[in-house]
C-alpha cells in the first residue's frame, strides 16, 4: 500500500476505536483489559505501518486481527462473561442477540460483528480473519445461517444436495447496488425456492445484527488513548503535508522529460525539412517538362549515358617522354575503390551472472493445509544453483515466527526443506511461508485449521 500519514492512522483509530473496544469486550475481556487491548493493538498498528506499510494492505482489518489475538490472551474469565446477562445489551431484544452470539464459535461471532454490526467492508473482515474478501463472505453467510435458528427457531431451507452460492447470497443480503458478478445469483434466487429462502435468512440476520449497540470506550480513557497513539504516530510516520510535498516533487520530476521533448522535436523537424528541401531541389533540377508514358508530368525520364569515346593511341617518338593528359575526357567512367574499413573485433559475450532458470521460481508445500505444528515439506524450483535458501513461517498477522529452515540449491535449481508450521499464537487461517536466497524471493500459503 502507499505510505500512510500520521493523520490518516490517527483517523482510523479515532473512527474504529469504539468498535475494537466492543469486539474485545464481547471476547470476554473485562473493562480494564479491553482498554489495554485497544491501546496496545493501536500502538502495534503504528509500529508495523512505520516499519513496513506494504505489509499492512488493510489498516482496519489488521487492527481488528491484532486486537482479537491480544484479547484472547487477556480474557480474564469475569463471572459476568459471557455477556448474555445483558451486560452489553441496550434492551431485552439485544440481550437475546448477545446470548445467541455468545453460543457461536468465536470466528463466526467475529465475522458477524465486523460485517453486520460494525459495517466493515468484506476486505477488512477478511484481513481480520486471515482470508480474502470472498472467503470472508462465505464465513459471514454460514454464521448468519447458524445465528438465525438459535434466535427464534427459524426453519431454514434444506440445502443438502443443492448447490448454493453462499458468498454471493451473503453479499446480496446487504443494501446497495447488485455487483455484476452477483447478478446471475440474484436472478436464480428469484426463481429457486431453496436459494430464495437462504437469501431471506441472510437479509433477516443482517438486519437484526445491524441494530446492536456498540459499547464505546469510557470517556475517561478515550482521550488519553487517542493522545498516546497520536504522539507515537507523529514520531514514526510522515505528516500529510510531507507526503503531499514528496508527491509534488515526484510529479515535477516526471514532467521534466516532457519539457525537453519540445525543443528536441523542433530541431528534428527542422532537420527533416532541410533534407526534404534538398531532395525537392534535386527533383526540380530535372527537366520539368518530362512526362511519363502515362502522361503524368513530373516523372523522371530515362537517361542514356553518353558513349565513351575511343581514343586512338598517340604515336610516340623513341626517347621522348610519354605525354601526360591535362584533363580527363568528358563522359569518362571512373571506378572508385572504397577505403578498406578497419576490422572490428566481434563483441565480447559477457557470461550471465545468474544461470537461466529452466523452471519458474516457486515453492510448494506438502501438505498445503493442516493443524498448527504440522511438519511441511517445502520444495523449490527455479532457484540460482549453489545458493542457500532460508525458509520462514509467518503468523496470520504477517510476523515471522521462530520456525525456519535452511537448504542448499542443487545444480538444477531445486531444493527441499522440512519446516514446522508452528505458530506460537495457535491462530487458524492463512500463514505465509516465505523463501529467500538474498536475490530471489517467493512465498506460498499454508492454511492452518487449528
Amino acid at each position: 500500500m502507499a505510505e500512510v500519514s500520521a493523520e490518516d492512522l490517527v483517523a482510523v483509530v479515532r473512527i474504529h476505536g469504539d468498535r475494537v473496544h466492543d469486539a474485545v469486550r464481547r471476547l470476554g475481556c473485562s473493562p480494564a483489559a479491553a482498554v489495554e487491548v485497544v491501546e496496545s493493538s493501536a500502538l502495534d498498528l503504528v509500529g508495523v505501518v512505520g516499519a513496513a506499510a506494504s505489509d499492512v494492505p488493510d489498516l482496519v482489518g489488521w487492527w481488528f486481527a491484532r486486537a482479537r489475538a491480544l484479547g484472547r490472551t487477556v480474557a480474564d474469565g469475569d463471572p459476568d462473561l459471557p455477556l448474555g446477562g445483558g451486560l452489553l445489551a441496550a434492551d431485552e431484544d439485544q440481550q437475546l442477540i448477545a446470548e445467541v452470539l455468545e453460543r457461536l464459535p468465536e470466528r463466526e461471532r467475529v465475522a458477524l460483528l465486523l460485517r453486520d454490526s460494525y459495517d466493515l467492508p468484506a476486505a477488512s473482515v477478511g484481513a481480520a480473519l486471515g482470508v480474502d474478501a470472498d472467503a470472508a463472505m462465505e464465513v459471514v453467510g454460514r454464521a448468519r445461517l447458524a445465528f438465525l435458528p438459535e434466535l427464534d427457531d427459524t426453519d431454514l431451507p434444506v440445502v443438502v444436495g443443492h448447490e448454493v452460492a453462499l458468498g454471493a447470497l451473503a453479499r446480496l443480503a446487504m443494501p446497495g447496488p447488485v455487483a455484476a458478478r452477483d447478478a446471475t445469483t440474484r436472478r436464480h434466487a428469484q426463481s429457486c425456492a431453496i436459494c430464495g429462502g437462504v437469501l431471506d435468512a441472510q437479509e433477516r440476520a443482517h438486519l437484526l445484527l445491524a441494530g446492536i449497540s456498540v459499547v464505546a470506550l469510557p470517556e475517561s480513557e478515550r482521550d488519553a488513548v487517542l493522545l498516546r497513539v497520536e504522539d507515537r504516530a507523529r514520531a514514526v510516520l510522515p505528516s500529510a503535508a510531507d507526503l503531499a510535498a514528496a508527491e509534488e516533487l515526484v510529479e515535477d520530476d516526471d514532467l521534466e522529460p516532457r519539457r525537453l521533448l519540445t525543443p528536441l522535436t523542433a530541431l528534428a523537424g527542422l532537420f527533416l525539412a532541410v533534407l526534404a528541401g534538398i531532395g525537392l531541389g534535386a527533383l526540380l533540377s530535372r527537366d520539368p517538362a518530362a512526362v511519363t508514358a502515362t502522361g503524368r508530368p513530373g516523372a523522371l525520364p530515362a537517361i542514356t549515358p553518353d558513349p565513351v569515346p575511343t581514343l586512338a593511341p598517340t604515336p610516340t617518338v623513341a626517347g621522348s617522354p610519354t605525354p601526360t593528359p591535362t584533363a580527363f575526357p568528358s563522359g569518362g567512367v571512373f571506378t572508385i575503390t572504397p577505403k578498406p574499413q578497419p576490422t572490428t573485433a566481434p563483441p565480447t559475450t559477457v557470461p550471465p551472472t545468474t544461470a537461466p532458470a529452466e523452471e519458474p521460481l516457486a515453492i510448494t508445500l506438502d501438505p498445503a493445509s493442516g493443524p498448527n505444528g504440522a511438519t511441511l515439506t517445502v520444495n523449490g524450483t527455479g532457484w540460482l544453483p549453489g545458493t542457500t535458501v532460508t525458509v520462514v513461517y509467518y503468523d496470520t498477522l504477517g510476523r515471522p515466527t521462530p520456525s525456519r529452515a535452511v537448504a542448499d540449491v542443487d545444480a538444477r535449481g531445486r531444493f527441499t526443506a522440512q519446516l514446522a508450521a508452528q505458530d506460537p499464537t495457535n491462530f487458524p487461517g492463512e500463514h505465509e511461508v516465505r523463501a529467500s536466497n538474498g536475490s530471489q524471493q517467493t512465498s506460498a500459503t499454508y492454511q492452518a485449521t487449528a
